[in-house]
């Protein structure tokens, strides 16, 4: 979930369907704010409104994947200069998979930069694939969000738009076959049962969204985070409330850097009307610059804070939602690694240090509540997403596939489809 030399990555963003522009995107939002100048406008808001349906043209379906089992599943991080994921056409670029449910996943693509982008999907968790076009779209950046199993939607931002301002959004609710144009409105709160979404560049630079599951529509909170390059954790269940983690304060280095300071959580427990904060000691985060700490709870009242300091994994605990917090005595060396951390469900928590080979991934854990800590075998877990029956973890840019669970302990994977 995260180098950050902004110059010239807006025409990059733009140029978003030439290879490897998903690796762009993720080393800018790793990085993105080690300088100020940020150019770009890939971020997105969101939708309501409503607008004249659009029909997509989806093509046959493809022959049923072979690549769905529990039995194996490819390394968890490919070596650098590797085999491709089975599945993945090097002439093709594909955006981050999203998941409606453990069935219904999706993704944008395009064969070239002048080609138009494209969506595919898939209704039985992988086994058939069917495409079709997205209206109009043509050498822009796009971002597409599931909030359902059948409702997804996507902000594009044409090449000659300015800013995000421009950006034009459109919604589906039945799995691609038809689209609308739909349009953003903003309130106080966001509507309780939407699935909430945090926009590429953040809720410090754009507030979050909600997207209604039935019809598309979108709300935007009608003001940004108060913490410094913060992130909403996407791993948190909707009825644990609203976390976002970031930091209290930047420093610029004399080349321009500018990195957190002060790591800190926000929790709202009424769609963002409110929030509560908590700051921790000693610049607690989990990466180098975009958010703070990890956050790790099942029920929003036993959550956990987990992050780096020093090179050493420490681990702040709250029984009471977030209000007190006490130090576990649990620690690892973790160098300078990024850390993803989750409460699984059968009470262990999890951390994994190291989100991309170059870091030399490790994975730990605890079934003690951070006091002790022990070395397992690397794999998904530590960053899911829940869905209604499960959980999903994509391994999105390294591996174009889709890791899935029924019950956050084992995973099962889903190769990428073969495009076109």
């Amino acid at each position: 979930m995260p180098e950050l030399d902004f110059t010239g990555l807006k025409d990059a963003a733009y140029h978003g369907f030439k290879p490897q522009f998903e690796k762009v995107v993720a080393v800018a939002r790793r990085r993105r704010r080690r300088r100020r100048v940020l150019t770009v406008a890939t971020a997105a808001m969101v939708l309501a409104g409503s607008g004249v349906a659009v029909a997509a043209r989806p093509d046959a379906p493809t022959p049923p994947s072979v690549g769905v089992g529990a039995v194996r599943t490819p390394d968890f991080i490919p070596i650098p200069g590797g085999t491709p994921s089975p599945g993945t056409d090097q002439g093709v670029a594909t955006g981050r998979p999203v998941a409606g449910d453990l069935d219904h996943i999706y993704l944008r693509w395009s064969e070239c930069g002048g080609c138009g982008i494209r969506w595919a999907g898939t209704e039985d968790g992988g086994r058939h694939w069917r495409t079709g076009d997205l209206p109009a779209f043509v050498n822009g950046a796009l971002d597409l969000r599931a909030a359902g199993p059948r409702t997804v939607v996507a902000r594009y931002i044409p090449r000659s738009a300015p800013d995000n301002r421009f950006a034009e959004w459109i919604a589906t609710t039945d799995g691609g076959s038809n689209w609308r144009k739909v349009q953003p409105r903003t309130a106080e709160a966001l509507p309780a049962g939407w699935p909430v979404v945090s926009l590429l560049r953040g809720p410090t630079d754009e507030p979050l969204v909600a997207v209604d599951p039935a019809t598309g529509d979108v709300v935007q909170l009608n003001r940004r985070s108060t913490l410094h390059n913060a992130v909403l954790v996407e791993s948190v269940p909707a009825e644990a409330g609203l976390w976002v983690s970031g930091f209290t304060g930047e420093h610029i280095a004399t080349d321009g850097r500018i990195t957190g300071t002060g790591g800190a959580v926000e929790v709202s427990r009424d769609g963002g009307r409110t929030w509560s904060r908590h700051e921790f000691p000693d610049d607690l985060t989990a990466s180098d610059d975009v958010g703070g700490p990890a956050v790790a709870t099942r029920d929003g009242r036993t959550v956990y804070a987990i992050g780096r300091v020093r090179g050493s994994l420490v681990v702040w605990r709250s029984a009471d939602g977030g209000t007190t917090w006490n130090r576990t005595a649990g620690t690892a060396a973790v160098g300078d690694r990024t850390i993803r951390a989750a409460l699984r469900p059968d009470g262990v928590l999890v951390v994994q240090a190291g989100i991309s080979a170059r870091e030399d991934p490790l994975m730990l854990a605890s079934s003690d509540g951070g006091a002790t800590w022990h070395r397992t075998a690397l794999g998904p877990g530590a960053d899911p997403r829940p869905v209604p029956g499960g959980f999903v973890q994509t391994g999105w840019p390294d591996s174009k596939g889709v890791w899935f669970s029924t019950d956050g302990v084992t995973w099962s994977w889903m190769d990428p489809p073969q495009l076109p």
